[in-house]
């Protein structure tokens, strides 16, 4: 069954955000990405600075994320955070940030009514930072805890994800989370921020995003007092190729845990301005769609072996689980890379489960998809893809997103690629892309000592069943419980180690 077919009223959408999506020049020189929606009663915005983690002063980690919070959740000269809080309380608003690899993202949503108070509010947090000592203090902790509270201690989902980020871009400006590291935060002073912000806040690294009711000389007065802004000069880091990734190399992250998390990836050679990124978007999705059932990591893995919550496979960083269902925007990356996330496994199953995720990659290596699944997943994709933007925040922010990536409206691109789109050219995509002999792959576990032995071994991991498995399962599990692994390296990594240096 084909997809279906676009109407033409979001023919006429395409047309006009592929236009926005171009970035237009305003006064002062800032580029602007704008979504007009004349009935919205509401106003959302992105400000968004080029600049993220990967501009961290080495042996500062967290540079960027401390600045970004000095400047949106701290005072200013005009007020203290308090009093801003306070102050935009009424308005039923707020101003939020987020610093990641490349970018920092200031904003919030306005109503209509109350745009001019609001806007107000937001161009001093940007112009007016006051770096009140407080601030800088209670920024820095807040940072230090989720590093240490949150990452370590309580979401071994998202510790897993950053630790396999690290051995993944090891050197590379990825490398390190973008809140930073304990000995880097430790070192960073209130002149450090202050230095950032003036190099780094500028002008020539300032997108503006707007979406939504607003006036049609609003886009015009809020560049012009961006305009304060120094002219500066674009923040750009040439990153280099990640290192390639030999063999099967495993870090087991010890720490004090009821189950397993598992995960394993590599680099990836494309992102989603490549042609490749939509055939391997549908072959990605039938492995394994995030928080969906309909993926086979998910069918085989939970459905009928119930050895675990989640069995997820990715083509792109995935933004702060488990707290997002859809993907995120503004979180864009030059560089990206393949993951399969398979979590949390009990411990004595967990020897299969790595194995049975293995086998169901290179499955799919194997055999591709058949034109039946191609069209079944095809069209579950253009369809779900629509959930992703469904506020004006959101679609604001892929458009911003595309913008990054120097192609038309990630959305609406979506649709078009996968029209024309053939099962052969997922199969081909897959066959240049994914593979299971080299990868980095994060166990966070008790008893790491035990996990490396299993994991070096070979030795079979057969599974039992509380109550009967299907016959095709137990001739797969015959196979699987002696697959090999065959592990390059295996390292233990405790975990008060983690996120420590740089």
């Amino acid at each position: 069954m084909k997809a279906s077919t676009t109407t033409t009223a979001s023919i006429a959408l395409a047309a006009l955000l592929t236009l926005s999506c171009a970035g237009l020049t305003d006064d002062g020189g800032i580029r602007t990405v704008l979504l007009p929606s004349e009935g919205s009663p509401l106003v959302a915005f992105r400000l968004q600075f080029e600049v993220g983690s990967i501009h961290d002063t080495p042996g500062k980690e967290g540079l960027a994320a401390l600045t970004g919070l000095m400047v949106a959740e701290a005072g200013t000269t005009q007020r203290s955070y308090a009093d801003l809080v306070d102050a935009l309380y009424p308005l039923a608003a707020s101003i939020e940030v987020n610093t990641e690899r490349e970018v920092t993202v200031i904003g919030g949503e306005s109503h209509r009514e109350t745009l001019d108070e609001y806007t107000s509010y937001l161009t001093e947090v940007i112009l007016q930072p006051a770096f009140d000592e407080s601030d800088f203090q209670r920024n820095k902790q807040q940072l230090e805890s989720f590093l240490k509270n949150t990452l370590r201690a309580s979401n071994d989902e998202l510790l897993g994800l950053e630790v396999l980020q690290q051995a993944i871009f090891d050197g590379h400006p990825y490398s390190h989370s973008p809140s930073g590291t304990v000995e880097g935060l430790a070192t960073i002073t209130l002149d450090d921020v202050r230095e950032f912000y003036s190099a780094h806040y500028t002008r020539a690294n300032l997108v503006i995003g707007v979406a939504g009711g607003y006036p049609s000389s609003y886009v015009r007065s809020l560049t012009r007092t961006l305009g304060a802004l120094p002219e500066g000069e674009r923040s750009l880091v040439e990153l280099p190729e990640p290192a390639r990734v030999e063999g099967r190399n495993f870090t087991l992250v010890e720490k004090p845990a009821s189950s397993v998390g598992i995960h394993f990836g590599y680099p990836l050679s494309i992102n989603r301005a490549d042609a490749d990124y939509y055939p391997l978007m549908v072959a990605n999705s039938f492995l394994g769609e995030h928080r969906t059932f309909h993926g086979r990591l998910m069918q085989q893995l939970r459905g009928k072996r119930g050895l675990n919550y989640g069995d997820y496979s990715y083509i792109e960083y995935w933004h702060l689980p488990p707290f997002t269902t859809n993907p995120s925007p503004s979180v864009p990356r030059r560089q990206q890379y393949f993951s399969v996330w398979v979590r949390p496994v009990v411990p004595n199953t967990a020897h299969f489960a790595m194995r049975n995720a293995i086998f169901e990659l290179d499955r799919l290596i194997e055999y591709g998809m058949t034109p039946e699944e191609f069209e079944l997943t095809r069209d579950f994709l253009v369809n779900y893809s629509k959930l992703w933007a469904q506020t004006l925040s959101f679609r604001l922010g892929f458009l911003m997103d595309s913008e990054f990536y120097g192609m038309p409206n990630y959305i609406d691109e979506i649709d078009s690629r996968l029209e024309a789109l053939t099962v052969d050219e997922v199969n081909e995509a897959i066959r240049r892309h994914l593979q299971t002999e080299n990868f980095q792959a994060v166990f966070v576990t008790d008893n790491a000592a035990e996990v490396a032995a299993y994991l070096k071994s070979e030795e079979p991991s057969p599974m039992t069943y509380n109550s009967p498995a299907e016959d095709e399962v137990l001739e797969a599990d015959k196979i699987i419980e002696k697959l090999p692994l065959r592990p390059t390296a295996v390292r233990t990594l405790p975990v008060e180690e983690v996120f420590e240096t740089g």
